[in-house]
């Protein structure tokens, strides 16, 4: 098997077998409700999480796990019971996640079943206290703490500071003098340019660990943009080589603006090319660096004159002598403001900018250029899945469009609660 297939599979595949083994043995199963799963897309999935929302009393879980059970051959799958506030507003339905694996248009049918507890298989590690958390598994280290930036203001932890590719020799992405990744990001007219990872006293923080995904959420707002209620939410998992990101921003009174971006990513010179897909189907791959110094590659500047699309399915940066990429793949995306219309955008796109020191970044942009005026109740919430992925020269885009279609095609799933 060559590296670029090795990247999609998970030595937690031989976890999850052994948990098989192991759940197999447990006796008095009570089954809870009936799920049934559908591969929609004719692709074969051999670790898919699925969240599933399960009609329970939660004082039933008392020293108990919920599983779920193959109906055709009784191996039991313990879940992961979510616990984060929003999952316990809906008062008797638990939240629990699930890894299966499924085949190309296959339907899958299993029992959930309550039954005790057993100590769950991971290679799902997380160390240090509060945000200042660094969050590992077999493709990855993210760290999250604290960092200084140029102008020796200390950066708060909770935002990406720097990302470690296991696989790729241990390469450490960072930036420098500033976070990795901290979007989403603001600015007022005289103002200064001020992101989420600015926010010192938060609404909410809640960090959910267990041996399947770690999240992070957080809210609150920054000081001297109050009239921006932010949130957002990082969500690791274990034996996938990426993470999501997913955050909204909600415009509690009108201000104007003449920045308003997310998705950002910046780095120190790392990669050598941009890559992104082209409304008729095409793939672009655009150099990032001449060979001449400080001489702007024309193909940059040709951006600026035909950006990209801010919707575009997918964007990245690779290199093509390492052969490691690291990508964003826009899964969801949602700019209806409160009253239900479009939230105001200016000349937006997705942008590559040049940054101090040959770092480059990108960014999508609602406003590029120009003063914004986002009224009370606009909103701007997306969520984005950052995928380190294997390079092919002759096919550069290759696992990067194979993970697109497969996260953008969800497994269907249907809960049947049992009526007893």
């Amino acid at each position: 098997m060559n590296s670029k297939n090795i990247l999609f599979k998970s030595s937690f595949y031989v976890l999850f077998s052994a948990a098989l083994t192991l759940f197999s043995s447990c006796t008095d199963n009570k089954v809870v409700a009936d799920l049934i799963i559908t591969e929609p897309a004719g692709i074969t999935r051999d670790l898919e999480y699925v969240e599933v929302k399960i009609p329970i009393e939660p004082l039933r879980l008392q020293n108990k796990a919920l599983f779920l059970r193959n109906s055709q051959d009784g191996n039991l799958i313990k879940g992961q019971i979510l616990n984060r506030p929003k999952a316990l507003k809906d008062s008797n339905l638990v939240h629990c996640l699930f890894p299966i694996s499924i085949g190309a248009n296959e339907t899958n049918e299993y029992d959930i079943v309550l039954e005790n507890d057993e100590k769950t298989p991971t290679e799902l590690i997380s160390k240090g206290e509060g945000l200042n958390l660094s969050i590992e598994n077999e493709y990855y280290k993210a760290d999250l703490g604290s960092k200084e930036s140029y102008n020796n203001t200390q950066l708060d932890p909770g935002q990406l500071t720097s990302l470690v590719f296991k696989k790729y020799n241990g390469i450490t992405l960072e930036r420098g003098n500033i976070k990795m990744h901290w979007a989403p990001s603001f600015q007022k007219k005289g103002m200064e340019y001020k992101t989420m990872g600015h926010i010192k006293e938060f609404d909410s923080i809640y960090i959910e660990k267990g041996p399947y995904m770690i999240s992070v959420y957080r809210s609150g707002k920054v000081k001297g943009y109050e009239e921006i209620q932010v949130q957002g939410e990082y969500k690791f998992y274990a034996a996938k080589p990426y993470f999501r990101f997913s955050s909204e921003m909600t415009m509690v009174d009108s201000l104007t603006v003449i920045m308003l971006k997310n998705d950002e990513m910046t780095m120190d010179r790392f990669f050598t090319h941009a890559i992104f897909p082209l409304a008729n189907g095409k793939v672009k791959s655009v150099p990032l660096y001449d060979k001449l110094p400080l001489i702007p590659h024309y193909s940059i500047k040709e951006l600026m004159k035909k950006p990209i699309d801010t919707d575009t399915k997918w964007f990245g940066f690779y290199n093509d002598s390492t052969k490691y990429g690291l990508g964003s793949l826009r899964v969801r995306f949602d700019y209806k403001n409160l009253s239900g219309g479009l939230s105001p955008m200016i000349d937006a796109q997705t942008k590559i900018t040049y940054a101090h020191n040959e770092g480059r970044y990108w960014d999508r942009r609602f406003v590029d250029d120009a003063e914004l005026h986002t009224p009370k109740g606009s909103r701007y919430f997306e969520e984005n899945v950052y995928a380190i992925f294997g390079v092919d020269n002759e096919a550069p885009s290759k696992e990067m469009e194979k993970l697109y279609e497969q996260l953008s095609n969800p497994v269907r799933v249907k809960c049947n609660p049992i009526i007893k």
